[in-house]
């Protein structure tokens, strides 16, 4: 039922189990966690998979680069250590499925970090992340947001000045930044966005 490698998996002599579930369709899609990880783990104890396969390999399981970006900042997930992931998943993920949230609280979101000079470090961007995306998802959900087009500028407007200098000249670089009619840049769609404020980000880890 499982494919079985001699490959290390972090402990002298362990080898590697690949995740088979029997559900082809398992998945997690930014809602139910806990009902997600219970099925997730039933699969990997029905393949005898040890627990740093499971946090190597669940990223497979996340099909959305959103949930994706956010998982790899998670606890857990570099170095590979589930417990810690687990709980950082149930602790993240799990406020999407009870909270409350409004448009309002978005705003309010991005006014606290403007307020303190706006994301600044990657540690800024991951604890921002960490806040926005389940206000961001639960919006979409709820259909408080038709789309979330309608959010980035406001996603922008929290960086900090020279981090949205950086941005914009990446943009720019890329040639995916819109000129208007009369000469003013205009953001692009918010995937391009993102794409270029992680990769800012990642330059200043480089």
């Amino acid at each position: 039922m499982a494919d079985i490698t001699a490959e290390a998996s972090g402990a002298v002599g362990a080898r590697r189990v690949k995740i088979k579930p029997q559900d082809k369709g398992l998945c997690f899609d930014g809602t139910h966690v806990e009902r997600f990880l219970a099925d997730y783990q039933l699969s990997a104890d029905l393949d005898g998979a040890l627990e740093f396969d499971m946090a190597q390999q669940v990223r497979f399981f996340v099909r959305k680069s959103q949930f994706k970006d956010v998982l790899e900042t998670l606890d857990g997930y570099d170095p590979p250590n589930w417990k810690s992931l687990k709980a950082a998943m149930v602790a993240y993920w799990g406020q999407v499925d009870t909270a409350r949230f409004t448009l309002p609280d978005l705003e309010g979101l991005v006014q606290s970090w403007i307020s303190k000079g706006g994301v600044t470090s990657v540690v800024d961007y991951q604890d921002f992340r960490r806040v926005w995306e389940p206000i961001q998802s639960y919006l979409l959900r709820k259909a408080h947001i038709d789309s979330v087009e309608e959010v980035r500028t406001l996603y922008y407007r929290s960086l900090s000045p020279g981090v949205q200098e950086r941005v914009r000249d990446h943009l720019i670089k890329a040639k995916t930044m819109i000129t208007t009619l009369d000469n003013r840049f205009k953001l692009p769609n918010f995937e391009i966005l993102k794409t270029a404020v992680a990769e800012v980000m990642k330059g200043q880890t480089a």
